[in-house]
């Protein structure tokens, strides 16, 4: 999103008040129709506000991911979508029988085989988010190696097995990562994430991943709609 990359560049403060449009306009050089199809954008995801008569204010910092958390996607997607140029790495990836606890997610026989994948995306030199995936070996097929997961786990399951992400369970907590599992992501133990537990089901209803994922406190900021009922 170039217009976050432009307010990231003149280290603008949450406060600040951002260039005019015209200002924007000709530093970017794009069209008013789409400046403020990007403008609306960030307002959407709260990175910016307007205020009637005196311009656009800077929310949150443009350096952070602010994202709806009522939209189900993968983390590739996640990026992607925010134009992010994060770098993954992959840290531990294995084959496993399901334990008890595993199984009873994914509804599966304790002892069914599955495929434990971990991960960690890097921006800037600094780890933002921490993630491990656990799926039924049979949704990929036997003859697997590490280079298939080297992009969206949730393509590769669609291409493997045409089964699709429908919607999710989620529980979320504010945590801080163990000493040992810092050391590996390579983050001080005193950094504090959310992370989001949560089993994944296809489109006709059946669970295909246990995630646990970790989005970086000071990174990353979710936001929803609540209603009144």
């Amino acid at each position: 999103m170039r217009v976050a990359h432009l307010l990231a560049e003149r280290r603008l403060r949450p406060g600040d008040q951002i260039p005019t449009e015209p200002e924007l306009i000709a530093f970017l050089g794009v069209s008013r129709a789409t400046l403020r199809e990007g403008l609306q954008l960030l307002e959407q995801e709260g990175v910016i506000a307007s205020r009637h008569g005196i311009g656009r204010f800077l929310v949150a910092s443009p350096d952070t991911l602010v994202t709806d958390i009522s939209r189900l996607r993968g983390v590739s997607e996640l990026l992607t979508e925010h134009r992010i140029r994060a770098t993954r790495h992959l840290l531990d990836l294995r084959r496993l029988p399901a334990d008890a606890e595993i199984a009873a997610a994914l509804q599966l026989p304790e002892g069914t085989p599955i495929i434990r994948l971990e991960r960690v995306w890097v921006q800037r030199a600094e780890p933002v988010i921490y993630s491990i995936d656990i799926l039924p070996e049979a949704l990929i097929g036997e003859g697997w190696t590490p280079r298939d997961f080297q992009g969206s786990l949730l393509e590769l399951i669609e291409a493997r097995s045409g089964r699709s992400l429908g919607h999710a369970q989620s529980a979320l907590r504010a945590v801080t990562l163990p000493p040992a599992l810092a050391r590996r992501v390579v983050v001080s133990p005193r950094v504090a994430w959310l992370r989001m537990d949560q089993v994944n089901f296809d489109t006709d209803g059946q669970p295909i991943i246990f995630s646990q994922d970790y989005h970086r406190g000071d990174w990353i900021t979710f936001h929803v709609v609540r209603l009144r009922r």
